[in-house]
């Protein structure tokens, strides 16, 4: 039995969404000329900067992300030499309210000292359902509105959808917008954003002759 002439279009739509909380990624780097110690002082800092954000924010998710200790060389008299060893230990602060990641991040530095490195900050949605759905509902419409076009070009129309899937997107990045809010405070000010939540679909629909049957070609 042959296959139903159908139709197979895209339709993408996105929808905004403010973020209500924040990720830190944070790094203790240790410089010694011996192993164990780089090692020792960046666990015993790693741990102060550890209770230091957890009493700025008692309710982050902290996770370790990454631990490496390696010979930094250097070029002397021709040859290669060790030069000491680097200790680096990475903490992701998690699920930190937007009003208190400036506070994080003040009490961090001034745990960490010149040892602290901060990597990233990353806004996001703690609940993105409601966007998402308005997303989808607008990029089916889209989805239809393409496929119509397409259908009534080839003298058919557009029968009932055989196939909907929703085709993965690259992660969302912050789009600063003018309603963002500045976290005033001494330390680092803060900005939210906002989020564009974007959602793609791929719909198949049968194509119909004049709206009573299966197209020509089935």
């Amino acid at each position: 039995m042959n296959r139903p002439p159908a139709i197979t279009v895209r339709g993408t739509a996105s929808a905004p969404a403010v973020p209500d909380v924040m990720a830190i990624s944070l790094t203790v780097h240790i410089h010694h000329a011996q192993a164990a110690e780089a090692f020792d002082l960046a666990a015993v800092r790693a741990r102060e900067v550890i209770d230091a954000v957890l009493v700025a924010a008692p309710g982050a998710n902290l996770a370790t992300t990454g631990i490496g200790l390696m010979a930094k060389t250097a070029w002397r008299n021709d040859e290669s030499v060790t030069d000491g060893y680097d200790a680096e230990t990475t903490i992701e602060a998690r699920d930190l309210a937007v009003d208190a990641v400036t506070w994080v991040l003040a009490a961090a530095v001034a745990a960490g000292g010149d040892a602290l490195r901060i990597h990233s900050l990353h806004a996001q949605v703690s609940d993105p359902g409601a966007a998402l759905k308005a997303a989808r509902e607008s990029a089916f419409a889209d989805a239809r509105s393409k496929a119509g076009h397409l259908a009534a070009l080839a003298g058919a129309d557009l029968g009932p959808a055989l196939l909907i899937r929703e085709v993965p997107e690259a992660p969302v990045l912050p789009l600063q917008r003018a309603k963002a809010v500045s976290l005033a405070a001494e330390s680092m000010p803060v900005v939210a954003g906002q989020l564009e939540l974007a959602v793609t679909l791929e719909v198949q629909w049968e194509l119909l002759a004049d709206g009573r049957g299966p197209a020509a070609g089935s």
